[in-house]
């Protein structure tokens, strides 16, 4: 977790001391005087792994960045923001990248296409000129949340991405996933519109991979040739009944079942005996459900309710 000194007011940046060893940047969440600006740009010259977040209610811009040359990590959240225009000031030094609620009216991110030093992006849209990411071909991890591209194609320039997360987008082509650089974790959640993960089976690199609340999958892939995957996460997927798929990843060894009311204890009759499984949990809806299937696959911690349950 990112520990953030938060700044109120002006005389807190005024007067702000520099940066401990456990705080990891500054949380601005008001708007400051030059002197307030360049006393914090100061302390994060001399903390070039250290963040600037911006949060000053009615931000419409980012020029304040002027005042941060050579800045590494930037995070904005404001209701007001207009442009990017001003990451000009940074794009040479840029290395992450992330934005939270920014806007009221979709905006362009054209000018992110500068930064040709981001190795992290994360993007809550909806915005504009989606496609610009393109550019951004040292990326290695990827988050685009509302926001929606017609198929991965901005993606394939990007020969060292290892980490992809889509959400609530519209993002239903997946068939370009295995053309992308080799993919270690992959998260989708919330995709309107996808109901084909068949592309999930060809992922030789996937280590980690984590599916929410896609109610339209009715079904997955077989996993054997995910031959790196040692976690998977289901979280919510309704329309998953069979889990024969999953027992065929040859390497797994960490398995979450969260949210899954649709499932009996059977479910697991497929994993039982699995080479590698040694971690599961079991969200089947009902105490007596998960303490049956614990009772039928015993990994981890038992579930809350069960007689070997230390808080039962």
């Amino acid at each position: 977790m990112t520990v953030l000194r938060p700044i109120e007011d002006d005389a807190a940046a005024r007067d702000a001391p520099p940066l401990s060893d456990d705080e990891e940047g500054f949380w601005v969440r008001a708007h400051l005087s030059a002197e307030g600006y360049d006393r914090l740009a100061g302390h994060l010259a001399r903390r070039p792994d250290a963040w600037l977040s911006l949060s000053a209610h009615g931000t419409t811009d980012v020029e304040v960045l002027a005042r941060f040359p050579g800045l590494r990590r930037f995070n904005v959240t404001s209701l007001r923001l207009a442009s990017w225009d001003g990451l000009r000031h940074v794009a040479d030094s840029l290395v992450e990248l992330s934005m939270g609620d920014t806007t009221m009216r979709r905006i362009s991110i054209l000018p992110m296409a500068a930064c040709r030093q981001l190795r992290a992006l994360r993007i809550i849209g909806p915005v504009r000129d989606a496609e610009a990411i393109a550019g951004l071909v040292d990326l290695e991890e990827l988050t685009l949340r509302s926001v929606t591209v017609s198929s991965l194609a901005p993606l394939l320039p990007m020969r060292r991405l290892r980490s992809l997360d889509l959400h609530l987008g519209g993002t239903a082509d997946l068939a370009l996933l295995p053309e992308l650089a080799p993919i270690e974790e992959l998260e989708l959640w919330r995709i309107r519109g996808l109901r084909d993960v068949s592309v999930l089976g060809s992922l030789p690199a996937l280590r980690v991979l984590r599916l929410q609340s896609m109610s339209a999958i009715r079904e997955l892939p077989s996993l054997r040739g995910a031959a790196s995957l040692r976690r998977l996460a289901l979280d919510t997927m309704k329309g998953i009944t069979d889990l024969t798929p999953v027992a065929e990843a040859p390497a797994l060894e960490e398995l979450l079942l969260i949210g899954m009311a649709q499932l009996e204890p059977a479910s697991l009759r497929p994993l039982i005996g699995h080479p590698s499984l040694r971690r599961g949990i079991w969200g089947f809806g009902s105490t007596r459900k998960n303490a049956a299937a614990y009772d039928l696959l015993p990994l981890g911690e038992p579930p809350y309710g069960h007689p070997a349950s230390r808080v039962s």
